[in-house]
């Protein structure tokens, strides 16, 4: 097997488990560090043969380095639970480590599905970047950030063709619910940066043009057109939040 240890962070994912898992079963192990879950996560994650840590919630960063911390691989791919290994990627990640790579790490393209189907300009576009998500075990660890946490990686670092696929927005009603999430997050943490600038107005208006016309998004039909809104309304919150924080105002939670 490809000598890969695939490390998953988890709390309530019984519905993305199973597919996260099952696309991972060419590494050599998997792992699950699980927050304490009230649904079926560790048990479908057992089932499946992955070993299985339940933790109290330390952040995102610090749970992830945990998990991989408990690695046996020399490598490390490191996967969110709604996320999905496509099999050309699995084919290149073991053909890339059989020719024994110079890099400390890859960086992997995750294009984003809502309500199924994929945003092709945007989302994480072909032209972005990619994420850091394949590493030597010994060269990359996660840093703290209270949301939007990166790999630090000590030496070089590549980029492989084939993507994770990033199943995040099944429906509406998650959606509805990660905006709310991530905003309250976001804000933390450009207070914590010192990034707190702008009318939650003009940012929301400035983002929602620049995903549908700079970006493309107008080419990608109504699905995408409703993801761009709900972008544009998660920066309003974002700002408007981070605004409340700065001043040590409160922040009421969204039903």
């Amino acid at each position: 097997m490809t000598p890969v240890s695939v490390v998953v962070i988890t709390r309530d994912e019984e519905g993305n488990i199973e597919r996260c898992l099952n696309s991972a079963r060419w590494a050599a192990e998997t792992i699950v560090v699980d927050s304490h879950s009230s649904d079926r996560t560790r048990e479908l994650a057992t089932g499946l043969g992955a070993r299985v840590f339940e933790r109290d919630w330390p952040g995102y960063g610090p749970q992830k380095n945990f998990g991989i911390a408990q690695a046996k691989q020399p490598w490390v791919l490191s996967l969110d639970a709604d996320e999905e290994v496509s099999k050309p990627l699995a084919s290149e990640i073991e053909d890339r480590l059989a020719a024994e790579p110079v890099e400390s790490a890859f960086r992997v393209l995750r294009p984003t599905f809502f309500m199924g189907r994929p945003l092709a300009h945007y989302g994480r576009a072909p032209r972005d970047p990619g994420l850091v998500r394949l590493f030597r075990r010994d060269r990359g660890q996660f840093d703290n950030r209270i949301v939007h946490e990166s790999v630090q990686v000590n030496g070089p670092v590549a980029m492989l063709a084939s993507p994770i696929l990033h199943h995040c927005y099944p429906n509406l009603r998650t959606y509805w619910r990660k905006i709310h999430q991530y905003a309250r997050l976001e804000a933390e943490d450009r207070v914590g940066h010192g990034v707190v600038r702008g009318d939650r107005w003009s940012r929301a208006a400035g983002k929602f043009g620049w995903m549908l016309i700079w970006r493309r998004g107008l080419l990608d039909g109504p699905s995408a057109w409703i993801w761009i809104a709900g972008q544009a309304y998660q920066e309003w919150l974002v700002t408007a939040q981070s605004a409340r924080l700065r001043h040590k105002e409160p922040i009421h939670a969204a039903s």
